[in-house]
């Protein structure tokens, strides 16, 4: 087991793994969204399927644009959308046709409602018009084509994959199973929301926590009782857990502690790839695999450090197990103070954000305390501004790198 280690070099040991995605499950599109689609989603046919008018207006032969500025065209009948009639427009005449409907055989031009004015049954051009060839019809394939692949396996599907899964009449797809991950959280201080308040007790925040990352991110997070500070129940509920689910999660009773038994439970019961990498918040944070082939993470207690080292860690294995590799994707904001570093740790620091003529700029203006118990740092606008280990003080104007709190909760 490796200790005390680099951020940058956990990150890799979790990257190195060989993990394969879980099963897959056939769903109908409308039960898809969030989903990691399993399969490549192909266009059947093209689309448009033809020349389809991209507005309302007056089709005709670009040939007889002229008498739009003479004796007028000849309007011959009325096309609108979804009709089965085919519409045919002799020379000297148009059609009117609608937006969405199939372009009148013989037609390659189409004049606006608004660019002429009709008198007793022709179109003449309003004063000042000019008209272009094979405008506003929307030609086949523009869309999409045949055989083309619209969406790639590994995608995540939000709303707008639903539409135009909608748009193809996939009435299923599949996607990757759910991965199940157990969070296990407590210690004899921690009471369960809504369980009455008692001397010197906290509420659970973790567990609650944690399940919404994980929903957020596409998994399963099953919340368990809370564990009391005793070995023999600690072990009955890590055994418990690791025969139901892929991931592990426990939060708290990774420090030095007299009453922190789960890090020796976990070691009983795991092969440890690391414990204690350097950084803040998180330093306790560590990682395992089960000796069923289980992934089992060891959080500190407090909600913030829980938060950041789910998101930077347990978010890695998660992607693994839904059939993609999540990346960061550091932004660069402008500080507006100065930063004193006092840590050589690398720091994931939480800080506010906005955006000042067009540029992100972060700084501490409405944060309490950097201390990681302070849950409501992480409700407002924010990012997680990143401080290199080793490094010095900033000044305000510097740029930094950031992660985005949005990007961070989702795969």
């Amino acid at each position: 087991m490796k200790s005390n280690i680099s951020y940058q070099e956990s990150i890799e040991i979790l990257h190195s793994l060989q993990i394969r995605p879980k099963g897959i499950e056939k769903i109908p599109f409308t039960q898809a969204l969030g989903r990691i689609l399993a399969e490549d989603i192909i266009a059947e046919e093209n689309m448009p399927k033809h020349p389809t008018s991209a507005m309302d207006g007056y089709a005709l032969n670009y040939e007889d644009v002229p008498l739009l500025f003479g004796s007028g065209v000849q309007v011959l009948s009325v096309n609108k959308a979804g009709g089965s009639e085919e519409k045919i427009a002799q020379r000297g005449g148009c059609i009117k046709t609608f937006t969405g409907a199939k372009i009148p055989t013989n037609c390659d031009t189409l004049v606006l409602v608004e660019e002429v004015r009709e008198e007793e049954g022709k179109i003449f051009a309003l004063e000042g018009m000019e008209f272009k060839k094979n405008k506003w019809i929307r030609v086949v394939g523009e869309n999409y084509i045949k055989g083309e692949v619209l969406l790639t396996k590994g995608s995540k599907i939000t709303p707008f994959e639903v539409a135009l899964l909608a748009e193809l009449n996939c009435v299923f797809v599949c996607v990757y199973l759910k991965p199940k991950v157990a969070i296990l959280s407590g210690g004899d201080e921690i009471i369960e929301v809504g369980e009455r308040e008692r001397e010197n007790s906290i509420r659970s925040v973790n567990n609650h926590l944690l399940q919404a990352l994980c929903t957020s991110m596409g998994a399963e997070g099953r919340i368990y009782p809370l564990l009391a500070d005793n070995k023999e129940q600690i072990g009955k509920q890590v055994k418990e857990a690791l025969r139901d689910c892929d991931v592990l999660i426990t939060t708290g009773g990774a420090s030095k502690g007299d009453f922190d038994y789960t890090q020796e439970v976990i070691k009983e019961v795991c092969n440890m790839q690391f414990k204690g990498v350097r950084m803040k918040p998180g330093k306790p944070v560590g990682f395992g695999i089960s000796k069923e082939g289980q992934y089992v993470f060891t959080l500190p207690g407090f909600p913030n450090s829980s938060a950041v080292t789910f998101m930077l860690f347990a978010r890695v294995i998660l992607g693994k197990l839904l059939g993609t590799t999540p990346a960061l994707e550091p932004l660069q904001a402008r500080l507006s103070q100065g930063i004193k570093k006092a840590d050589s740790r690398m720091e994931f620091r939480i800080c506010n954000l906005r955006v000042q003529n067009g540029i992100y700029e972060v700084g501490f203006w409405d944060k309490k305390t950097l201390q990681s118990s302070v849950v409501n740092n992480f409700c407002s606008k924010s990012a997680l501004m990143i401080l290199q280990e080793g490094g010095s003080d900033l000044q305000e104007g510097e740029m930094v790198e950031i992660l985005l709190l949005d990007s961070l909760i989702k795969l």
